[in-house]
């Protein structure tokens, strides 16, 4: 496959790039250095107690293998190397150095670098390894959702400026599949934002050039260099809103879809610092232990386990509404809420007109006589039967979003950390676990601003669903209400030890919110969920103050704390034997490189509480 190929300009204005392509010969004469670029950074993840894996990338001019040595030692300055390796990279492997640095110390800073044969080294980026034993504190930057062409990367930056955390966690969307002219390409020009390649990325080269690009932004290349990243996928590494065996975002005129996966997870390993399963790249769910504080369980809820997302239209029936049959050529509909005792009824499926609210049923069967089911005149739509839907579709005990291994993993890893004794069970995802109710958008979007009858109908959806006490997306936990209620049992156990604080992405908004099992009532957790780095949140799609949504939202939730629907940035965990801590930081634009960063918000839970300080 075709390497990434920078341009000239982009090698001008690198610094790691700029070597002199001249050196002294034996004899004092000059003679030519092989060009070899470091135009990537460096980037470190998946410590262990004594081993981390490093990555760089040394691509040469003339595309012929590159020699690296690899060092590691205790400062910058490598006096005392105390780690030290060879590699080959190749147009095979994208050029990119990636190894396992073994024999290290727990709870160790390292520095470390590569170098090529001819003395020209990569830029310096700093590590540690997992501490053991008795630990105090551990601290983690999270973050999400980074689409090149929507803005800066100005939260990737404010975040490297955390120079005393353990690691940077990184629950998905870590680039986006969409070409120009697509989702959040608005402004890429006049940015400097456009996506290489153009198109829609399918292919492997697709795939490692559009990390290649992501790659050479700086802010980004900053947050590898300050610390150690886990990370996971979420469904914009392959395709928008993807499942175990299909994605939203993906159609036949694109080819098989099992090809792309393949290509998508290749190119993800190779481009992030991630230690490989041996039972394959479709497996990233790991734990990490932090001495006896916590244990972080790395899950993927995305791709190798989802059942695919139900559709409220699509996977319902249509609703009826019941008619009096005493005349059987004159049918008479019955009112709302009237008795239907002693009638003889019968459910006629019929439209119903989403201009009133609630919508109400078209009762006229001579007029429904003359509809085209497939093309109903504008503001007129069948409307799914939400309880049949409820009880038949979503609550399926059958359906699961980790699948049956993952969710046994998920057991033994949880069982496995109570029985370390260690305090906090983390849990790095990509989606909303807590229950997050939907609310009626027609209180927040002027109708007049709906010039589709597509998005008419989604917002009578909305307040249907509000009237009903479903969530609003089908794509998080709240889709998997049986699979989320099996994971809920897990985080109990017959001890009452273990405090679990579930961690999320995906929204590109912030949450805050208090577990409970819907069955029982039980507290068994909190949620912390960041904000994206770039894409945009709910300010996007709807009128007036997003904070108006944001108090819907939590009054309408039996989990939600707090939420904000406007902001981008990153979120800070912090954890003690006594308290999780978690605070928002939020940039105040991504239009520009000049930006202000704040602390926004912050939720705390002690342990043993398993809900968050009121």
């Amino acid at each position: 496959m075709r390497a990434f190929q920078p341009t000239r300009r982009q090698v001008l204005k690198t610094l790691t790039a700029t070597s002199a392509l001249l050196i002294l010969g034996p004899g004092g004469c000059a003679s030519v250095q092989r060009a070899v670029h470091f135009l990537h950074g460096v980037a470190s993840g998946d410590p262990l107690h004594d081993s981390v894996i490093l990555w760089s990338r040394a691509q040469s001019e003339d595309g012929q293998p590159v020699a690296l040595t690899w060092e590691m030692a205790l400062d910058d300055s490598f006096g005392s190397v105390v780690a030290s390796g060879a590699l080959v990279v190749s147009a095979e492997n994208d050029f990119i150095a990636k190894v396992d640095a073994g024999g290290l110390e727990a709870g160790t800073s390292y520095a470390y670098r590569f170098r090529t044969e001819d003395g020209l080294t990569s830029a310096i980026g700093q590590t540690r390894t997992l501490p053991d034993g008795d630990v105090e504190h551990a601290r983690f930057a999270v973050v999400s959702c980074a689409n090149y062409p929507t803005g800066y990367f100005n939260a990737y930056k404010a975040a490297a400026t955390q120079t005393d955390i353990d690691a940077v966690l990184h629950l998905g969307d870590y680039i986006y599949e969409y070409g120009m002219g697509q989702y959040g390409t608005e402004h890429a020009l006049e940015l400097g934002r456009a996506v290489k390649p153009e198109t829609e990325i399918l292919s492997l080269a697709d795939y490692r050039t559009r990390y290649g690009l992501y790659r050479l932004d700086a802010d980004l290349q900053a947050l590898h260099a300050m610390a150690p990243m886990i990370a996971i996928w979420d469904d914009h590494e392959i395709a928008n809103n993807t499942w175990k065996a299909g994605a939203q975002n993906h159609n036949e005129t694109e080819g098989s879809f099992d090809a792309r996966v393949d290509a998508a997870l290749q190119a993800y390993f190779e481009w992030l610092p991630i230690r490989e399963n041996p039972a394959g790249k479709d497996r990233l769910y790991r734990s990490f232990d932090y001495g006896n504080l916590a244990r972080l369980t790395m899950l993927d809820t995305r791709y190798i386990g989802r059942d695919k997302q139900l559709d409220f239209v699509k996977d319902s029936t249509p609703l009826t509404w019941p008619f009096d049959m005493s005349d059987p050529q004159n049918p008479v509909a019955l009112a709302p809420g009237q008795s239907q005792e002693g009638l003889p009824i019968k459910n006629i499926t019929v439209p119903f007109d989403l201009g009133q609210t609630p919508p109400t049923p078209v009762t006229d069967l001579a007029y429904v006589a003359t509809l085209d089911p497939q093309n109903l005149p504008s503001g007129l739509s069948y409307v799914p039967d939400l309880e049949k839907f409820r009880a038949e579709k979503l609550e399926d005990p059958a359906r699961s979003l980790l699948g049956t291994e993952q969710e046994a993993y998920l057991a033994t890893s949880l069982e496995g950390s109570r029985a370390r004794g260690q305090t906090w069970q983390v849990l790095g995802q990509q989606v909303l676990m807590g229950r997050v109710q939907a609310i009626d958008f027609s209180k927040l979007i002027n109708p007049a601003n709906l010039t589709s009858d597509y998005w008419r109908k989604r917002i009578a959806l909305y307040g249907l669903l509000a009237q009903h006490g479903l969530g609003g997306s089908t794509d998080s936990w709240e889709g998997y209400p049986a699979a989320r209620h099996r994971a809920y049992q897990e985080f109990l156990s017959d001890t009452d030890e273990g405090n679990v604080v579930v961690l999320a992405g995906d929204t590109h908004n912030a949450w805050a919110s208090s577990l409970h099992d819907q069955a029982s009532g039980d507290s068994v957790g909190v949620e912390f969920a960041t904000s994206s780095i770039t894409s945009p949140g709910m300010e996007k799609y709807i009128d007036g103050p997003p904070q108006v949504a944001a108090d819907m939202f939590v009054a309408a939730s039996p989990d939600l704390h707090w939420m904000d629907a406007q902001h981008r940035g990153f979120m800070l965990i912090t954890l003690t034997k006594s308290q999780v801590r978690s605070d928002w930081f939020f940039v105040d634009t991504i239009a520009s490189h000049e930006f202000n960063v704040r602390l926004a918000h912050t939720e705390t839970a002690q342990v043993g509480q398993r809900s968050l300080d009121t």
